[in-house]
């Protein structure tokens, strides 16, 4: 059993490194020695080191090892749970406690498209004032693929809407946002009802799978002459639109990514009849990753979200609404 470290000889010579917990953690999660080793940056057989010094702190086996694969033992999965709650210390601690001559620091962040376009730039410049020595990398992808990663220890932070769900992640609610169906106002579809047959003549541009819009979208024609559906995949939502604006075709966006072409007239909002479901955003967090700027980094996100309307606000339970399914109009009207 784990808790047999616990002897009358005291913890001072037994207690576990917390790097080596860490890298037991990573290595449980990851399903990995040389990945955890690379998160981590260090060496393999460093990773291996803290793993057999760890198993025999506690005089237990934590892997089961067979060739070149392994599996976690019971007692393994009871550790990763004390593992996850020391890494959870070590963060509240990086974040409360000024540390001195610590140097240039580091933040990995991920954002969906919608808030790169409209919130990034002043969330990197409020970064920079307040952190100047940070060194930040961005990723600018789909939520699933920026959840992965998440979960993976890649990002310290991602941006996600809608995400699939990691037992290794934390998710706030930050708010939701309306999609719409546009379109240029010189193809003529904003002077009325637009059924989905209709729809489905004009050419339709969307993120590729599993992107939430995609989805979103095969969910809408689903069983509704779906194979003459025009459905034309792009990675970039800022593309997709100058794609729309160009009356190349059409798109579901979220409406704040269009909202100045939507004013100035340059876009318009396509009505189908169709009840299209508000998309939650989250901020999210690996529990496994230890940066004391997070909490920091959390607050200018909400704060910039806020400041530049990107979604409406969460409540204040945090909890996100219970959202209909689309109601689908067919057939020509």
């Amino acid at each position: 059993m784990i808790e047999k470290f616990y002897t009358k000889k005291g913890m001072s010579d037994m207690a576990p490194s917390f790097a080596s917990l860490e890298s037991f953690y990573w290595v449980a999660h990851l399903q990995s020695f040389s990945g955890a080793a690379n998160l981590l940056n260090i060496s393999q057989p460093t990773v291996s080191y803290r793993i057999r010094e760890l198993e025999s702190q506690l005089g237990v086996q934590l892997f089961v090892r067979k060739g070149r694969t392994f599996s976690i033992t019971s007692d393994g999965a009871a550790l990763r749970g004390y593992a996850e709650q020391m890494i959870s210390v070590a963060r509240n601690i990086e974040s409360n406690i000024q540390v001195r001559g610590s140097g240039p620091r580091r933040l990995r962040i991920g954002v969906i498209d919608s808030f790169a376009a409209i919130c990034l730039p002043f969330l990197l410049n409020q970064l920079e004032a307040r952190f100047p020595n940070m060194r930040v990398a961005t990723t600018i992808d789909n939520s699933y693929l920026l959840a992965a990663r998440l979960a993976d220890g890649e990002l310290d932070v991602a941006l996600l809407s809608t995400p699939p769900a990691y037992a290794n992640i934390d998710l706030q609610l930050l708010g939701q946002q309306k999609v719409e169906w546009i379109a240029n106002p010189d193809l003529g579809l904003s002077s009325g009802p637009i059924s989905i047959s209709d729809l489905m003549k004009q050419r339709i541009f969307c993120t590729p799978a599993p992107s939430n819009l995609h989805s979103l979208t095969m969910a809408i024609f689903s069983g509704v002459h779906e194979a003459g559906l025009g459905l034309n995949d792009c990675n970039s939502l800022a593309a997709i639109l100058d794609l729309v604006r160009a009356k190349v075709g059409i798109c579901l966006v979220p409406t704040r990514l269009a909202q100045v072409d939507l004013a100035q007239g340059r876009l318009s909002i396509i009505d189908t009849g169709t009840l299209l479901p508000l998309q939650d955003v989250f901020i999210g967090t690996n529990k496994g990753v230890v940066n004391r700027s997070l909490p920091q980094v959390l607050r200018f996100i909400k704060k910039v979200s806020k400041d530049l309307e990107y979604c409406t606000v969460a409540g204040a339970d945090g909890v996100p609404p219970v959202h209909p399914e689309p109601k689908i109009r067919s057939g020509s009207e």
